[in-house]
């Protein structure tokens, strides 16, 4: 059953007002429910589904998975009506396996495994994760130090967050290729070189070549040369003339593009093309703010936690679009820009991206639905939610409150 799935299928009850913040309705080959969600009694409306979408589980239950995520919060006692529904459906199928299932997950949450760094160190993450009742409940760190003596649930979904450490993982048998977000054989898809090659004809990307031949003839200045591989600005050197360019070791840089006047740029975490979490990057340093310093300096940002539910438009519209083109990473970061004419431009894709705020729990919250195909019921997500409060503080506090704010 615990295959990779996606969650929604078409939100039946179309006249109804869609909750602020709610994803977009999405069609299906479903028949129209005709309001008989709300005027069948449970058994009835659980042999109508059974017979309308032909004994499907995954369907039946994305149906009722998509009922709960709109209504939970308006009107519960009608999610309630859809999870009793849920299990009458199990019932009425036999399946005794994920009636069973239902009940011992009542008021507690299904794991989900990270493959962390060796030292995860982002923003004391791990001294929330690390408590017995965070830990016991809802998530299982990963680490290299205790990874031999974990027993694995080959059935739980795992994130990437250690390349390394998952392919031993697959080697060894103790995890599934199809439950990992973040697949480590499509990594390289995110890498600078293989971002342009594969948005080569993107109206949103700047224009990109990969000589510096190339770059003197298409390219106007400051141009700015980037290596294929690399974080927080590293290796990234901004040329602003002939002879700067001429005197650049063309081995150290894989792309040259034309360089953005930026009036604003933003962090977006995404799953299945819907953004999950987003922040605001305003530069600290010269070299962040106007490409100043040597190639090997990193740039220096401040992040602003922004609302999910006020990303504007013209950012939703890319973010579709790039993760059709990253459809084999499903969870996956993207930095992008505005320029001085509020036309947007992506940066660069990013797989491991820092975890800053109560992203991990957003990340946890989505990847959760989305792979269980089922709602997090609402004692779980109190515990989520003071999870994130303790993220948030323990982000606002470091480094003195100088680089993280919420806007």
């Amino acid at each position: 059953m615990l295959k990779y799935l996606k969650l929604f299928e078409q939100f039946l009850h179309l006249n109804e007002k869609k909750p602020k913040g709610a994803p977009d309705f999405h069609h299906s080959d479903a028949p129209d429910a005709e309001g008989r969600f709300k005027d069948l009694s449970i058994k009835d409306l659980a042999a109508w589904l059974i017979k309308t979408r032909k004994k499907d589980v995954k369907k039946i239950s994305g149906s009722l998975t998509q009922q709960i995520v709109f209504n939970r919060k308006s009107d519960p006692k009608y999610a309630e009506k859809m999870e009793k529904t849920r299990k009458e459906v199990y019932k009425q199928l036999g399946r005794e396996d994920l009636l069973k299932e239902s009940f011992d997950s009542k008021g507690s949450l299904n794991k989900i495994y990270i493959a962390q760094p060796d030292a995860w160190g982002d923003h004391n993450q791990s001294n929330v994760f690390g408590k017995p009742s965070v830990k016991k409940n809802f998530i299982n760190l990963i680490n290299k130090e205790n990874i031999n003596d974990l027993n694995i649930n080959k059935d739980y979904p795992i994130i990437n967050y250690n390349n390394e450490l998952t392919k031993k993982l697959l080697k060894e048998n103790r995890i599934k290729s199809e439950n990992i977000y973040s697949h480590p054989d499509f990594i390289e898809l995110t890498n600078k070189d293989n971002f342009h090659k594969l948005t080569k004809d993107a109206d949103y990307v700047p224009l990109t070549v990969y000589n510096k031949k190339d770059a003197l003839e298409k390219l106007n200045f400051p141009i700015i040369a980037k290596p294929a591989l690399g974080h927080s600005g590293a290796g990234i050197k901004i040329i602003k003339s002939k002879d700067q360019i001429k005197d650049l070791n063309e081995k150290n840089f894989d792309t040259f593009s034309n360089y953005i006047d930026k009036s604003e740029e933003i962090r977006f975490f995404a799953l299945n093309g819907k953004p999950i979490f987003w922040m605001e990057r305003t530069p600290l340093n010269s070299k962040a703010k106007n490409g100043d310093g040597n190639a090997e300096e990193e740039m220096e940002f401040g992040y602003s936690k922004r609302d999910i539910k006020e990303v504007p438009k013209e950012y939703l519209n890319i973010i579709s679009e790039l993760s059709k083109t990253y459809s084999k990473l499903p969870y996956i970061c993207f930095d992008m820009m505005k320029d001085k004419d509020n036309k947007v431009y992506v940066i660069e894709p990013n797989i491991f991206p820092g975890t800053p705020f109560d992203s991990l729990v957003e990340i946890y919250k989505n990847i959760y639905e989305d792979f269980y195909n089922k709602p997090i019921d609402n004692n779980s997500m109190n515990t989520l939610d003071k999870c994130a409060k303790d993220l948030i503080n323990l982000t606002l506090k470091k480094d003195g409150g100088k680089r993280f704010s919420i806007k």
